[in-house]
């Protein structure tokens, strides 16, 4: 394209979703005054993705006030699902407005080791203000999050304020307070003042009987980029802050605000998929539904209760025998995969899916590289001996 206004947008706009933050404040700065009357449909996308880098970036007072304009003055070209998300995430950064920015420093790699909770995900154990306990590694968490009571033993000060946020794929509004805590060691990695979500404890209580699980901490994106590149290894072990391994070609990685979305292929179709370390298993969208419907005569409905921050959400599902990604240069077969027919009424709708811990079992790595931003599976793991 030519040098312009239409340009600087589009750059822009891709630059956000490719983590590339301080090009795409550089051009969507200077395309926003031209975008605001001939284009508000654009601005609308331009000033989202303004202070989504911001946020990033922490510099959370340009941030508010970024959403202040998107939401005061273009508020009508947003659909009503985004406007409630633009919202709960402009609240966050009212609360944090006056905050100092996160930042990192090093005094050595991160290696720890990783243990499956009930739901399947992965915690490390970290040592926070004295107080040890569990900490979920989520990359499909915008923020950290700790729940009200562990907040408290860890003498966490609420800032003023209160927001909500939406739980993942069950779409539940949940109300909350934000803290910074001030330090936070990961291995040899140490952070300062870290912005966390605080939810009741009951909205941090997922599932129900044997597979019930209270999260008391969860480490999200801003910590996770900060580390720049993280890889989880089949043995149980948690790295950051060295070279990612080599093990094959990447994929590519984009963000979604701050969810993480790996390029995949099915059937020869480019798609893209979030990808949650805090979910077990692969979820399919409507959007997926709707691609591939013409194939629905193997697939078969059934009622699925999914857990999520908040409660749990009843829907009627299809099932998928089998399903096969391709993720860089690595095939992933996955077996009775759940699709949503309708809407969730959440990010998740824009997408194809939602990938989850299944995708990578069995690989003995994977790595989610936000500098080079690429997602690669480890070598396979042998096949598992019948005996």
């Amino acid at each position: 394209m030519p040098p312009g206004p239409d340009r600087d947008y589009l750059a822009g706009v891709f630059a956000n979703r490719a983590g590339h933050t301080a090009v795409s404040i550089e051009l969507l700065t200077r395309v926003l005054p031209t975008l605001r009357d001939s284009r508000p449909d654009r601005a609308a996308i331009a000033l989202e993705a303004l202070a989504d880098d911001y946020f990033k970036t922490f510099r959370y007072a340009d941030s508010a006030r970024t959403y202040d304009d998107l939401l005061a003055h273009f508020s009508a070209q947003l659909t009503p699902q985004k406007l409630k998300g633009t919202r709960d995430d402009a609240q966050i950064v009212q609360i944090l407005r006056d905050s100092p920015a996160q930042n990192i420093s090093w005094g050595g790699a991160v290696t720890l080791k990783t243990e499956r909770n009930p739901l399947n995900s992965l915690n490390v154990e970290l040592t926070v203000n004295g107080v040890p306990g569990p900490w979920l590694i989520d990359t499909g968490a915008n923020i950290s999050v700790v729940s009200k009571t562990f907040a408290d033993r860890l003498g966490l000060q609420l800032l003023p304020g209160v927001a909500e946020t939406q739980a993942g794929l069950t779409g539940i509004e949940n109300p909350l307070r934000v803290a910074l805590v001030p330090t936070l060691e990961i291995g040899g990695a140490t952070l300062h003042n870290v912005a966390v979500m605080v939810l009741d404890d009951a909205n941090l209580h997922v599932g129900s009987g044997d597979g019930a699980y209270q999260i008391r901490a969860i480490l999200g994106y801003p910590v996770l980029q900060a580390l720049g590149t993280i890889t989880f290894r089949h043995e149980g072990v948690f790295e950051a802050g060295g070279n990612p391994p080599a093990a094959g070609t990447p994929a590519r990685m984009y963000m979604d605000l701050f969810i993480p979305l790996v390029a995949s292929t099915v059937e020869g179709k480019d798609l893209l998929f979030s990808f949650d370390t805090g979910a077990a298993d692969t979820n399919l969208s409507v959007l997926y539904y709707e691609r591939f419907r013409g194939e629905s005569k193997t697939w078969k409905q059934k009622n699925f209760a999914i857990a999520g921050a908040g409660g749990v959400v009843k829907r009627n599902l299809y099932v998928q025998p089998e399903v096969t990604l391709g993720i860089g240069d690595k095939k992933v077969t996955l077996k009775s995969v759940s699709i949503y027919t309708t809407k969730s009424g959440t990010t998740h709708d824009d997408l194809y899916g939602n990938l989850g811990q299944d995708v990578v079992e069995n690989f003995e790595s994977f790595t989610l590289d936000f500098r080079a931003m690429t997602f690669t599976l480890g070598t396979p793991l042998p096949p598992a001996k019948d005996f």
